[in-house]
């Protein structure tokens, strides 16, 4: 993390600025060893975002290839990129979304923390981020850096009006200090950016940012977001050291095997002029742990040694620390927890057991909305600055779902109460049950009531 603020800084100071906030971090982390054991901290990142993304869906409708265009790039994002910016987010305590146009399709580059610096802002709105694009470690031992500098700078049209532009300027760095490298001579660097260029005509800069809305009571005017598990150092280090302590059990757990010492052979080792140099101990063939013992006076015995570990209490323990880990993240149990009871009356006792989680869900949902709205105005831009499609109307719509909560049968006899007492009908039962449009469920139901009969229960 060092590495990546000393270059944003050499390169802040090359382009003028100055740095606005840092990236903040708590006492012991372990979202680094997911790689090499297990990360409690990406466990909870993981499992929450899945559960805010449940069966999410972000439709862009109207008449035209632009609405189509953008509900495909909806999609892509929707399927992969929203979640490592979200997850991301949660472990760094703040993510930039990068759009770009490569010819054929529209990604995104997802930007943690660390790797992204605020050079600008008006509020929450940024003006101007500096963020790594890419790197690169030579045979040599020297480190490449890939830096751009997004902005708003404001021009002035052809016919004398006031406009802003986002401006993109791209930089090398070498071993975190700035140097004049050029782009040529990095191929691949050079295919997909260039030293400057500028988009018009734009509202904001064109990425998106989600902020975690996780606290820090020391910096409650901070510029960056605070990581998700910021208050959970400690019982984080307790799950690490539980962990060992289980391991190391487990190894003096092994079968030990106690022998006689009258079973143990001990030969002189001599040199050529036959004094003794050592000694030698031959153990009873077929035993691989040995411990000698005295006790026993009569024929030399073998016992074995095999103690029971306590693993129950151990696991107790280790779920009782993610108990605390979720605790301080402002979680309900259950999201890397054993849950409290897996037996509940109705959806009125899971919504209790989990108000935590819902209202943490809801806060991270307010912040995705916005982040969601950046880049569909961001893509929407780029179409039009590359000529992607003719421009068109078209709306979009974040559609998030409670299923965590309510299940089928909930929903259901929600809809079918809806309908006893006539604030519902049978097209929204198709709609929920089917998933037909409002014109497919209303067909279907006009003409399943034209083919039933009547029954004149009067004559």
């Amino acid at each position: 993390m060092k590495l990546f603020e000393s270059v944003l800084d050499a390169l802040a100071a090359k382009v003028g600025e100055r740095v606005q906030g840092r990236t903040q971090s708590q006492a012991y982390r372990d979202a680094g060893q997911k790689g090499a054991g297990f990360s409690v901290e990406s466990m909870v990142a993981e499992n929450l975002a899945n559960l805010i993304l449940l069966d999410f869906d972000m439709p862009v409708s109207g008449e035209g290839e632009r609405a189509a265009f953008l509900d495909s790039a909806s999609t892509e994002f929707i399927g992969d990129g929203l979640k490592r910016m979200m997850v991301q987010s949660f472990l760094t305590g703040d993510a930039l979304a990068v759009p770009a146009w490569d010819g054929a399709h529209m990604h995104a580059a997802i930007v943690p923390a660390q790797n992204f610096a605020i050079l600008g802002s008006h509020g929450n709105e940024l003006t101007s981020v500096a963020y790594v694009v890419d790197e690169k470690q030579m045979r040599g031992g020297s480190r490449y850096s890939l830096l751009q500098v997004i902005d708003l700078v404001p021009y002035r049209t052809a016919d004398g009006g006031s406009a802003k532009a986002c401006r993109y300027r791209t930089f090398i760095a070498k071993d975190g200090a700035m140097t004049d490298t050029p782009l040529s001579k990095f191929p691949d660097w050079a295919a997909s950016a260039e030293p400057e260029w500028s988009v018009p005509n734009v509202d904001g800069i064109l990425a998106a940012r989600f902020r975690c809305p996780t606290l820090n009571p020391d910096a409650p005017n901070a510029q960056k977001g605070t990581p998700l598990c910021y208050g959970a150092s400690d019982p984080i280090r307790e799950i690490h050291y539980l962990t060992r302590q289980m391991h190391e059990e487990f190894g003096l757990s092994e079968k030990a095997v106690f022998a006689d010492r009258r079973l143990f052979r001990k030969d002189a080792l001599k040199d050529s002029h036959g004094t003794v140099t050592g000694y030698k101990v031959h153990l009873p063939e077929g035993r691989e742990r040995l411990f000698a013992t005295v006790q026993g006076q009569d024929a030399p015995t073998i016992t074995e040694w095999a103690p029971t570990i306590q693993l129950s209490p151990y696991l107790d323990a280790i779920d009782y620390q993610l108990k605390r880990v979720e605790k301080c993240c402002g979680l309900s149990t259950g999201i890397v927890s054993n849950p409290e009871s897996e037996t509940y009356v109705n959806v009125d006792n899971v919504r209790k057991s989990t108000i935590q989680t819902q209202a943490m869900v809801s806060s991270c949902r307010a912040a995705a909305n916005s982040a969601l709205a950046s880049m569909v105005r961001s893509w929407d831009t780029l179409a039009n600055y590359y000529g992607v499609t003719a421009p068109g109307p078209f709306e979009w719509q974040a559609r998030w779902s409670d299923n965590y909560i309510n299940t089928f049968s909930d929903q259901q006899n929600a809809i079918l109460a809806g309908q006893a007492i006539g604030a519902m009908d049978a097209y929204d039962y198709r709609r929920f049950v089917l998933g037909e449009t409002p014109e497919q469920a209303k067909a279907r139901v006009d003409e399943i009531a034209a083919r039933t009969p009547t029954i004149d229960t009067l004559g």
